[in-house]
């Protein structure tokens, strides 16, 4: 239920207020570089024009009797310069939050969202349109107001719809059975719950041409490849363990929605190298055969079913949240038990022609309690983001190292001296 005063939150943003902590804030950060440097005055301007069209980032979060929900908010959003460390925390459930900010430094420009409010794509709209808006201003004589983006037509209430409750078609799902607990990534942990950040950009023609030559798309050949990685720090007594890599789904690729609210599954992909082989190749067929198994509209339609269907429980609902918190918590970290690392992918993105010069690159990374790679593509810069709680850095050298023995061009650009490490 939306309205322009509350909202429910959407299904999978009910696990994210009672399993946040300091440590894993649930937040991420998209960046927008552009090729001259930001105008603090403009890019306020240029959010309040965007919130026009995304009111419901207004909103913060209330805590309920049975529910979390959405509450919109008179707090009027300030644009900073960057003056904390990546994706601290936005939600503090002692105080009435945006969850969202937007600050800058230099040429760059960060959206930093609480996961509740939305995910990755739904963001990216939001952050789409703050360039629109910023650089129509900034440059009114070469760049034309009546250009459009994608979801242009889209209604406010469009763009807040809760997408799983629309495409919840109460057909039962079955039961998946649990997965054994995944190898886990150990070790010296940044201090005040800070991440290191590694990024490396590499050309988009020559990623997909790499993974061709290993018949895979680029994310089956990337998600194998960080396997591979976590594989070269492993003991040989782990290797009973799966290595496991969730992946998550966007799900509007399925179901057509215009929604900037969360709208996203996940899957995950594991390999046993006491059993299964131990070369890329052999890890790129296990990944291949697990995304065309659990990326079908059937599979997928039973994953929204099977999430739903627990809220829509009518023993869930009457169960105050005072009991229900502890529960969601608890599964959030069993399900943590289960993955080794994490990779998503944002995809191509594209903005129009007459924006597009005067942007450099899209970035993203997100807050993280183990590995996260995040990738996404402008024009022919891909930019593989990992973000990191552990002070080591093997894994991001051994997947770097690796892409660059297969004669891929990397850049590479880290906050880890600024962390000591």
């Amino acid at each position: 239920m939306y309205s322009n005063q509350w909202s429910r939150l959407d299904n999978a943003a009910k696990i994210f207020p009672p399993s946040t902590t300091k440590d894993d804030t649930k937040v991420f950060r998209f960046c927008c570089e552009l090729r001259e440097a930001v105008d603090a005055e403009t890019l306020q301007r240029a959010l309040n024009a965007s919130l026009g069209e995304y009111p419901f980032y207004r909103f913060v979060i209330r805590r309920g009797f049975f529910w979390y929900y959405f509450e919109k908010s008179d707090i009027q959003p300030v644009v900073r310069e960057e003056y904390k460390p990546p994706c601290a925390p936005l939600y503090d459930v002692n105080r009435k939050n945006l969850l969202f900010e937007l600050s800058y430094y230099r040429k760059r420009i960060n959206l930093e969202i609480y996961h509740a409010l939305s995910d990755g794509v739904g963001a990216l709209q939001f952050l789409k349109t703050i360039v629109y808006h910023y650089l129509t201003e900034k440059y009114p004589h070469r760049i034309d107001k009546n250009i459009h983006l994608e979801n242009d037509d889209a209604s406010d209430e469009q763009k807040s719809l809760d997408a799983f409750d629309k495409y919840y078609s109460k057909k039962r799902a079955p039961r998946i059975p649990s997965l054994p607990r995944a190898y886990r990534i150990r070790g010296e942990r940044f201090p005040e719950s800070r991440i290191g950040i590694i990024e490396g950009h590499v050309s988009v023609s020559a990623m997909i041409q790499k993974a061709h030559e290993h018949q895979t798309t680029v994310s089956e050949f990337l998600v194998s490849l960080l396997i591979c990685s976590i594989h070269e720090g492993m003991k040989i007594r782990d290797e009973d363990k799966p290595v496991s890599v969730t992946i998550p789904v966007d799900l509007r690729k399925y179901f057509a929605t215009p929604t900037a609210r969360n709208f996203f599954g996940a899957i995950n992909v594991s390999h046993n190298f006491s059993t299964q082989g131990k070369t890329l190749e052999d890890v790129a067929e296990r990944v291949k055969l697990s995304f065309k198994t659990e990326l079908t509209p059937e599979r997928i339609q039973e994953r929204i079913n099977r999430l739903f269907s627990l809220e829509d429980a009518f023993a869930l609902k009457v169960v105050p949240l005072v009991v229900k918190a502890p529960v969601l918590k608890t599964a959030a970290w069993k399900a943590d038990m289960e993955d080794s690392a994490a990779l998503s992918n944002i995809g191509k993105i594209s903005m129009p022609r007459e924006l597009a010069p005067h942007i450099s690159l899209f970035s993203l990374f997100t807050s993280t309690k183990r590995p996260h790679v995040a990738i996404c593509s402008f024009e022919d810069t891909l930019v593989i983001s990992f973000s990191s709680p552990l002070v080591s850095s093997g894994i991001q050298r051994a997947f770097f190292r690796a892409l660059g023995n297969l004669g891929l061009d990397i850049t590479i650009v880290s906050n880890l001296a600024g962390l000591g490490a």
